[in-house]
C-alpha cells in the first residue's frame, strides 16, 4: 500500500480564496437597494439569435423568511407540478446529488431542509434505496490514487447535512470513499470539448434515477453555481484537474458533464431552495442575502431551472446586496482567471507544460450570455421559444416576479 503524504504547496480552497482575494468575510454587509455601477441588469442582445420550438416549464413558490419548515405541502405541490413521477417505479434506486463544496453551512451548501423534503416525497412515491451525497471540492478533499486528504463525510457533518441524511433513513454517498478504481470513463453525447473520457463514479450505473439539489450562489470562478455546475462533484480528481486546466473551455467543460449518458438518461428533477443566496464571490464566502420571501423552484429541464435560479441570483445581487459589498468584493470575479490559474497550478501542477491557460471573462448581464448557458444553447440548437414560470403562490411584491420574468426573455 502506498504511503499517504501531504503534497507540497498544499493550498486549501478556503485559504486560496482568502489569500488571493483578501476575503475574511464573517459578517453579512447591510442590504441596500442602491446598485453598484458594474452590475448590469439587462444589457445587449443574446449571443445566440436562433429560436427552437422548445417550450420549457419551471414551477416555484415563495416562502416567508423563517417559515420554510411549514411549507412541505407547497414543496410537494411544486414538484408534482413539475413531474407526474411516471418515471419512478416502486423500489427504484435514486441518487440525490447535493452541493457540498465545503463544510460551510447553507447557502454555501445545499439546504438541508430541501434534502429532508425531497427524501420524504420520494418515499411517498414509492422509491426504494435512496442515496444522498457528493464529493467535495479539491480545495477541501484532496484525493488521488496515492493520497487522501480531507473527508466529504466530515464536511457534510459540519455543514449540518449528514444528520438530515442519516435521520431520514437514506444512505450517505461520498464518492471518494468508494476508492480510485470505483470510477468509470464516460463521454458526453455529441460534439464536446473534453480531450479525454471523464471519470465518474460507477454508482451512476447502479441507480435508476438522479435528482439534482443545488443551491443559488455566486462563484468566484464560474460566475454562478446553480444546476449546470453541480455535475463537477461527479468528477474524479484527475478529471477535475483537466476541467480546471480547460482555459477558454472552462465553462463548456462543466456544462458538458451533464450530457454523459449516465447522467442525461437518468436526470429527472432539479430543485433549489433559494431562501438564502450567496450573492457575490462564492462558492463558500461572501455577502449573504436573506430576502423577506425566498424562492423555491423546480424543473425537469436543466436550462429552465438554470435560468430562473440565475435570475433570482441577479435580483438578490441588485436589491439585497449593499453598494459597499459590490465595491469591496464584487470586483473579485474580474480576477477569476488569475485565481483559477493559481489554484490549478498548485493542485494539478504540470511541470512540463506552460501551466493553466486563462479562462474566459464575462460580465453578468443578459442571462443567456453566460458562457456555460451559451454552450448549452448551442447544443440544443438555439434559444427556447418560451420558459413558462408557474407560481404556486404569490410574491407579496409583484415587481419581484415581474423582474424575474423579464430576465427570462431573451
Amino acid at each position: 500500500m502506498k504511503k499517504e503524504q501531504r503534497p507540497q504547496n498544499l493550498l486549501t480552497r478556503r485559504k486560496f480564496l482568502i489569500g488571493t482575494a483578501g476575503l475574511a468575510l464573517t459578517t453579512v454587509l447591510p442590504a441596500c437597494s442602491q446598485t453598484a455601477k458594474n452590475v448590469q441588469t439587462k444589457p445587449t442582445e443574446p449571443l445566440i439569435s436562433s429560436i427552437t420550438d422548445r417550450e420549457l416549464r419551471v414551477s416555484c413558490y415563495w416562502v416567508a423568511r423563517g417559515e420554510h419548515e411549514k411549507s412541505y405541502a407547497l414543496f410537494k405541490k411544486m414538484v408534482e407540478a413539475t413531474t407526474d413521477f411516471s418515471w419512478l417505479s416502486r423500489g427504484d434506486r435514486v441518487l440525490i446529488k447535493i452541493a457540498l463544496n465545503s463544510g460551510k453551512r447553507y447557502p454555501a451548501t445545499t439546504d438541508p431542509w430541501s434534502v429532508h423534503c425531497m427524501v420524504n416525497l420520494l418515499k411517498e412515491k414509492g422509491a426504494g434505496k435512496i442515496l444522498v451525497g457528493d464529493q467535495s471540492g479539491f480545495g477541501t478533499v484532496q484525493w488521488t490514487e496515492d493520497l487522501k486528504e480531507g473527508s466529504s463525510r466530515q464536511l457534510a457533518k459540519t455543514a449540518g447535512i449528514l444528520k438530515v441524511i442519516e435521520d431520514s433513513g437514506t444512505e450517505p454517498c461520498f464518492f471518494e470513499e468508494y476508492g480510485w478504481d470505483a470510477y468509470r470513463p464516460a463521454i458526453p453525447d455529441g460534439k464536446n470539448h473534453w480531450k479525454k473520457p471523464i471519470m465518474v463514479p460507477a454508482t451512476l450505473d447502479e441507480v435508476d434515477h438522479i435528482i439534482y439539489l443545488p443551491r443559488v450562489s455566486s462563484h468566484v470562478l464560474a460566475g454562478n453555481t446553480l444546476g449546470l455546475k453541480l455535475s463537477v462533484g461527479f468528477l474524479r480528481s484527475d478529471s477535475r484537474g483537466e476541467f480546471h486546466n480547460g482555459g477558454k473551455q472552462f465553462y463548456a467543460l462543466y456544462e458538458e458533464i451533464n450530457h454523459i449518458p449516465q447522467i442525461a438518461s437518468k436526470l429527472r428533477l432539479v430543485v433549489s431552495s433559494g431562501r438564502s443566496v450567496l450573492t457575490l464571490v462564492g462558492p463558500n464566502e461572501g455577502p449573504t442575502a436573506k430576502p423577506d420571501y425566498g424562492l423555491v423552484l423546480a424543473s425537469d429541464d436543466l436550462l429552465a431551472h438554470e435560468m430562473l435560479a440565475y435570475a433570482w441570483l441577479q435580483w438578490n445581487r441588485q436589491f439585497e446586496t449593499s453598494s459597499i459589498a459590490h465595491m469591496t468584493t464584487g470586483s473579485h470575479t474580474k480576477s477569476r482567471s488569475r485565481y483559477n490559474k493559481q489554484f490549478s497550478d498548485r493542485m494539478w501542477p504540470n511541470k512540463d507544460g506552460p501551466g493553466t491557460p486563462p479562462i474566459e471573462y464575462f460580465e453578468p448581464g443578459n442571462l443567456y450570455n453566460h458562457p456555460a448557458i451559451v454552450n448549452h444553447l448551442k447544443r440544443m440548437g438555439g434559444l427556447p421559444r418560451n420558459i413558462a414560470v408557474e407560481e404556486l403562490n404569490k410574491q407579496p411584491d409583484s415587481s419581484v416576479i415581474d423582474y424575474l420574468k423579464r430576465q427570462l426573455k431573451a
